[in-house]
């Protein structure tokens, strides 16, 4: 599917990129047993009791204070219809009020990633992970968001704690009470994340933001049992797919300007992430709209080193990565997920002096879940 993708798009730019002679190299297939390892992925099974040790320990730490009112701000300059300029002072802001947020995410994706690290698996660490879940589930942390980005925030953060959980679900010896109020909170944040999408008017139903709530909705549903949730996530990627052009770009996220490059990367991870959960329903997205997510995918990995096709595309040029314009890791985690199902040597370049790759909102280390080692 991947290369009948990239002809589609080597067809449809040929006369005019000079990028088209890269892409069938980039979709060059390997043999995954050959070149690549492969992960457990998200779900993670139980182990046998050959697998668990025998006398599991971990030092578990304590879970900042959940956060259950967020009322955050908009980093970019009201004055800039592509929302493409960041205002310091408000980015200031907003940073300092999502930082124990962001914090919470990374060390419980940490936590959980160590009990899929583990082997003979690490049972306390699964615990661990339980622990920090309930906290913030115990207090109904993040059901208080006062703002249309704090909303934002809760999409992107709820697929987090959901990835994070579903890796530790299965883990013997886990007590059933917390396990029900955790799947009960990732329920309940995952409905305020549909509800506040259903009456969203404008671009957001439709552009990153609609498939970050997806993801949320898809992993929480999953994670708790609610096929309503599950299927208005995976709906919300369709939402998205539906969208991309033969030329494998987003025209909602071709209007940000000088971030538009960015911005296609950042709406393929929840892309990516969500048509991986949907195959544990039986569902392809991979191969929905003639290849759609593959188009999206070679077109973000092509501009990695080379912006021009976007310079070109959004009619400025775009904002460079700081420092020394390399791309960080966390920024394509995701990218791990995609070359699992469809490896490529030209993602495998872009991953391989970066590894390990990790972003929390996706489920931490997706060299560890995906490619099998880190």
């Amino acid at each position: 599917m991947a290369g009948a993708a990239g002809r589609a798009i080597g067809c449809a730019t040929a006369a005019r990129s000079p990028l088209r002679v890269l892409l069938p190299m980039l979709l060059l297939a390997l043999p995954i047993s050959a070149a690549y390892g492969q992960g457990t992925g998200y779900l993670i099974p139980s182990p046998g009791k050959e697998n668990v040790q025998a006398k599991p320990r971990y030092e578990c730490g304590t879970p900042g204070a959940p956060i259950v009112t967020l009322d955050t701000q908009s980093k970019y300059k009201q004055s800039d219809a592509q929302r493409a300029t960041i205002d310091e002072e408000a980015e200031e802001a907003y940073s300092e009020a999502v930082e124990p947020l962001r914090d919470y995410g990374r060390n419980l994706a940490k936590i959980a990633n160590a009990y899929v690290k583990s082997s003979p698996r690490n049972t306390a660490a699964a615990a661990c992970a339980l622990v920090w879940l309930d906290a913030w589930a115990s207090a109904n942390a993040m059901t208080d968001m006062r703002s249309k980005q704090a909303l934002f925030n809760l999409g992107q953060a709820l697929g987090g704690f959901a990835l994070a959980y579903l890796q530790i679900r299965n883990a013997p010896g886990l007590a059933d009470e917390p396990k029900k109020r955790v799947e009960s909170w990732l329920k309940t944040l995952g409905r305020n994340v549909v509800e506040a999408k259903e009456g969203a008017q404008g671009v957001s139903g439709r552009n990153n933001h609609r498939y970050w709530a997806g993801l949320a909705a898809t992993a929480a549903g999953i994670a708790s049992g609610d096929r309503t949730l599950t299927d208005w996530g995976i709906a919300s990627a369709r939402i998205g797919l539906a969208q991309i052009t033969p030329e494998g770009t987003l025209p909602l996220e071709l209007k940000r300007g000088k971030r538009a490059r960015d911005y296609h990367i950042y709406a393929a991870e929840p892309l990516v992430a969500t048509a991986e959960l949907a195959r544990s329903r039986g569902l392809n997205l991979y191969a929905e709209q003639s290849g759609a997510l593959s188009r999206l995918v070679n077109r973000v990995v092509l501009s990695l080193d080379d912006p021009s096709f976007f310079d070109q595309a959004a009619g400025t040029r775009q904002e460079p990565y700081p420092g020394d314009g390399t791309i960080p890791g966390n920024r394509i985690a995701w990218l791990e997920i995609y070359q699992s199902r469809f490896p490529s040597s030209g993602i495998e370049a872009v991953l391989a002096p970066r590894r390990p790759v990790a972003s929390s909102a996706i489920g931490g280390n997706t060299t560890l879940l995906f490619h099998g080692r880190d």
